[in-house]
């Protein structure tokens, strides 16, 4: 497996073959949807190393990328990090759309497994290849539209959450997919007005709203527009950003129910079930 090496960041503290051994354990742990009950070697210390990992495990998945789900760094780690968010990979294979009916979050056996209420940005036009920063105010020009989401976090790695960000950001940046729900009326300005919930088997364990979000949702885009063109794949008109947990990353498990819902929109519910192996 040919190690990916993002643009623009600093040199990975992992070599290139420890880099691609857990890259190619993610992608077969993935794709046979087993749990593992450590991380693949050794925890990266950095985000450029995490962002290898992931960049590396990337290339060799077999689907597209439809967009970037984006997550707090804790605060506890942002100076020691250098950064206060990180991105992971949205599969086209693994975005769906809430009809109505109900919902299925996949979650790994053996893996980890969350729902996170978001708001979730489509792309309004490509972004050039060649520039490398935005500020929100940049960023907000690429919003055509704001939608109420379902992040479905998780992944093969069982102990991601209290391994932390690089762990996360390695593991195919802990993302299942995003179930995408009704168009925000007023875009960001209406998003910003609206309350999220998530309850668990009929149990609040979260309420929050976009003030969750650091610099808000343009904020959020800016670094997704950002680490995607360092990552080699700038984002695309028609992709999606989600923009981060409103109400807290909920843990879920093979079995339990969820229902998040938003301020005068329709309820989104499912069922965490079992994921199947992927060809």
């Amino acid at each position: 497996m040919t190690v990916t090496h993002p643009i623009g960041l600093s040199a990975p503290t992992l070599a290139d073959p420890v880099i691609a051994e857990a890259a190619a354990r993610f992608v077969a742990a993935r794709r046979s949807a087993a749990g593992l009950a450590d991380f693949p070697g050794p925890l990266p210390a950095d985000l450029a190393t995490a962002y290898a990992i992931q960049a590396t495990a990337t290339a060799a998945w077999p689907d597209e990328v439809a967009g970037w789900k984006v997550a707090r760094v804790p605060p506890a780690l942002e100076e020691t990090l250098g950064a206060m968010r990180y991105i992971g990979p949205i599969f086209a294979r693994t975005v769906s759309a809430a009809d109505g009916g109900p919902l299925s979050f996949p979650v790994i056996p053996g893996g980890f497994g969350a729902v996170e209420a978001e708001f979730a940005v489509r792309i309004a036009a490509d972004a050039p290849a060649d520039k490398l920063d935005y500020s929100p105010a940049e960023a907000a020009a690429f919003i055509a539209a704001v939608h109420a989401a379902i992040e479905v976090a998780g992944g093969p790695l069982a102990p991601v959450n209290t391994l932390g960000p690089t762990a996360s950001t390695s593991v195919f940046g802990n993302n299942t997919g995003l179930i995408v729900g009704e168009e925000i009326v007023g875009g960001v300005e209406g998003a910003d007005a609206l309350r999220a919930e998530v309850l668990i088997d009929g149990q609040s364990v979260g309420v929050g709203s976009a003030a969750k979000l650091p610099g808000g949702i343009a904020a959020a885009v800016a670094v997704a527009l950002s680490m995607a063109v360092r990552l080699g794949r700038p984002l695309k008109a028609g992709q999606w950003v989600s923009t981060g947990a409103l109400t807290g990353v909920h843990s879920i498990a093979i079995g339990q129910q969820a229902r998040v819902t938003f301020t005068g929109l329709a309820p989104m519910s499912g069922t965490a079930v079992a994921a199947g192996a992927t060809a």
